[in-house]
C-alpha cells in the first residue's frame, strides 16, 4: 500500500488509533472541539488544480480532500493521465516539494457500475460493468484512499432502478471491498453512500436507501463498514448562480445525524451562499467542473497576451493553444452531455461555459502545449504558471474559508497537546 502525506502529525495519530482520517478530523472537530466544518472535495482535475489545492490548504493551514472519479484515475488510467497509484505518487511529490504537513484526504468518487463513461461505450452488461467497479476498489485500496463512495444508482438496461436495487449492489460493494481491504491488511477506511444523480433522490428515498444499507449491512454481519457520509440533493447545480437549499439541507443533516452519519453534497460549484454550509453541520461538499472552468478561463487570457506579443514580435511563435484545445474538446466527445447541437453553433457565451466544463477531459492531454503557453511568456518575464495557480487559489482558498478550515491543523494539534506540526 502507498503512504500518503507522510509529514503529517495528523496522518500518524490516525495511523497510531487505526481511525480513517476523515472521520478523525469530523469527529474531533464536530464531538469534541465542539464547532462545526465543512470538508472540502476538490476533483484533481489537472496537476495545476491539485498544486493550487495544496499550496491553499498550506496557506490556510487546513486539510484538503481530493474526490476522484472512475474517469478521472482509474486503474486502466483516467482522463488525467493518472492511476490511483500514480496520482498518489504525484501527491507524494509534491508534498516533498512544498514540504507540506496538513492532512491530505484521497477519496474515489462514484464508484460503481456504468459510472464510468467507459462502461456505456464499451456497453458494459451488470458483470462485465460490476467486474471493473471491482477493479477499481481494488486500486484505489492498494494506493491508499481513505474514503470511498459507492454509487450504484445508475442502470441503462433498468432505467431507474429501485431502492431495493440499489441498497442490495451498494451492499454487495461495501461487502467486497472490506473483504479485500481486511485480506490485504489495508487499514480501515471510509465509505460514503447515496447519490445526487438518483432519479429517486428525494428525501423518503433517501432515508430508505441509508436504512436498507445499515440493515442489511447488520444482517451479513458487517457491523465494522465505517460508512460516515450520506449524499443528498441540495438543489445544487452546476452553475453560475448555484445556491444550496438552506431548509432542504437543514432536514437531511438531521436525517444523516439519526444515523450516525454526515450529510455530503455534490455540485457545489459556483455555490453563492458557502458560508451556510458548516453553520448547517454539513460534513463535506464536492466542487470539480468549475476549476476546470476558471483554469480554461486563465489559460485563455494567457493565449491572448501570447498572441498579442507575437504580433508585436517580441516573441517567436504561438503555442496555439486555443485552437488545440477547442479541437481536443470536439475530439473527446463528452461536451455533448451539455448540448444535442453542434458545439461551434451553440451561442458565445453557452459555448464557453461548455467549453469550460469540457475542458477537464484534455487538460491532461494538452499539458504539453499549456507547458509550451507558460514557457513562451516565462521567456519574456511573465510568470504565467504563478497567474494560474494564484487565480485558482483566490476561490480554493474563499470556500476554505466558508467552510471553517483555515487553522483546522492548528488546531487539532492544540487539541491533542501538540504545539506544532513536526514536535
Amino acid at each position: 500500500m502507498t503512504d500518503i502525506d507522510r509529514r503529517s502529525i495528523v496522518r500518524k495519530m490516525c495511523l497510531k488509533n487505526n481511525i480513517p482520517i476523515t472521520e478523525f478530523l469530523l469527529k474531533t472537530f464536530y464531538e469534541k472541539i465542539g464547532s462545526h466544518i465543512t470538508l472540502l472535495g476538490v476533483s484533481p482535475i489537472s496537476r495545476h488544480i491539485v498544486r493550487a489545492a495544496l499550496l491553499s490548504a498550506r496557506e490556510c493551514n487546513a486539510p484538503m480532500m481530493f474526490i476522484a472519479s472512475l474517469n478521472q484515475v482509474d486503474f486502466d488510467i483516467g482522463y488525467t493521465g493518472w492511476t490511483p497509484e500514480s496520482f498518489i505518487k504525484f501527491i507524494n511529490e509534491e508534498i516533498e516539494r512544498f514540504k507540506l504537513n496538513i492532512p491530505i484526504i484521497i477519496g474515489l468518487d462514484h464508484c460503481g457500475p456504468w459510472l464510468k463513461d467507459l462502461h456505456i461505450q464499451k456497453k458494459y452488461d451488470f458483470d462485465e460493468a460490476m467486474e471493473s467497479t471491482r477493479k477499481s476498489l481494488e486500486a484505489a485500496l492498494i494506493a491508499g484512499y481513505d474514503i470511498i463512495h459507492i454509487d450504484t444508482t445508475v442502470d441503462p438496461y433498468i432505467g431507474n432502478p429501485s431502492t431495493e436495487i440499489v441498497a442490495e449492489r451498494t451492499i454487495s460493494l461495501l461487502e467486497y471491498a472490506e473483504d479485500f481491504r481486511k485480506n490485504n491488511d489495508i487499514p480501515p477506511v471510509n465509505y460514503e453512500i447515496g447519490s445526487d444523480r438518483w432519479i429517486f433522490k428525494d428525501e423518503r428515498h433517501t432515508r430508505d436507501l441509508i436504512s436498507m444499507v445499515l440493515n442489511g449491512l447488520k444482517k451479513r454481519g458487517l457491523n465494522d463498514v465505517k460508512i460516515l457520509f450520506m449524499v443528498g440533493d441540495v438543489d445544487t447545480k452546476v452553475t453560475p448562480g448555484n445556491r444550496l437549499n438552506i431548509e432542504k439541507a437543514r432536514r437531511l443533516v438531521d436525517l444523516a445525524s439519526k444515523y450516525g452519519l454526515y450529510l455530503k453534497t455534490h455540485s457545489t460549484d459556483y455555490v453563492e451562499n458557502p458560508e451556510v454550509f458548516p453553520q448547517l453541520g454539513i460534513g463535506g461538499a464536492n466542487i470539480g467542473p468549475m476549476f476546470a472552468d476558471i483554469e480554461y478561463r486563465v489559460i485563455k487570457k494567457l493565449a491572448f497576451k501570447e498572441e498579442e506579443l507575437l504580433e508585436r514580435n517580441i516573441i517567436e511563435k504561438s503555442s496555439k493553444i486555443l485552437d488545440i484545445l477547442f479541437n481536443s474538446i470536439v475530439i473527446d466527445g463528452r461536451w455533448r452531455k451539455y448540448s444535442e447541437k453542434d458545439l461551434r453553433l451553440i451561442p458565445r457565451n453557452r459555448r464557453e461555459f461548455i467549453i469550460g466544463l469540457c475542458s477537464r477531459y484534455v487538460l491532461s492531454k494538452i499539458d504539453g502545449k499549456i507547458f509550451e503557453l507558460l514557457q513562451n511568456l516565462s521567456n519574456i518575464g511573465i510568470n504565467g504558471e504563478k497567474v494560474l495557480l494564484d487565480e485558482l487559489k483566490n476561490v480554493i482558498k474563499g470556500f476554505l474559508k466558508s467552510f471553517n478550515l483555515c487553522n483546522v491543523n492548528k488546531k487539532i494539534l492544540e487539541y491533542y497537546g501538540f504545539r506544532r506540526e513536526g514536535k
